[in-house]
């Protein structure tokens, strides 16, 4: 249940609150830490489902060291975005959103770019579906 003094807040902000809010508690429930195995590597079930088909939006959970400084965590997550997208074939993955604050890619792949980003565990953490969000 959702405080009534947040129903104050303009809706354009409230949306932008919930959702940062849910980025939020995605990076801090998947963001493994440094360097993961591949073991390690959490991919979401349903991913593996839908790419065997076809293709599946995604949340591409980076890592990226954490730094006091947010001109220095912004220009980590984009190196690290940017090792990412150099490394999967082009043909099987699209740029949905590159995130300035948060390590993470939002993407649209299919079962051979899974197959890349599982090879990638010095820069990946985790491969999770990309749900919508409905605004209560």
């Amino acid at each position: 249940m959702v405080d009534s003094w947040f129903l104050y807040i303009p809706y354009g902000r409230r949306r932008a609150a919930l959702l940062a809010l849910i980025v939020a508690q995605i990076v801090s429930l998947t963001f493994p830490g440094p360097r993961v195995s591949r073991a390690d590597l959490l991919i979401d079930p349903e991913v593996r489902a839908l790419v065997r088909t076809g293709r599946a939006r995604v949340i591409v959970m980076l890592q990226v060291d954490d730094s006091g400084d947010d001109a220095q965590r912004a220009d980590a997550i984009g190196r690290a975005q940017d090792a990412v997208l150099a490394r999967l074939p082009q043909a099987h993955a699209s740029v949905v959103r590159r995130f300035v604050s948060i390590p993470a890619l939002a993407l649209e792949i299919d079962h051979t770019a899974l197959l890349a980003l599982e090879q990638m565990t010095d820069v990946v953490a985790a491969v999770k579906l990309d749900r919508p969000v409905k605004p209560q």
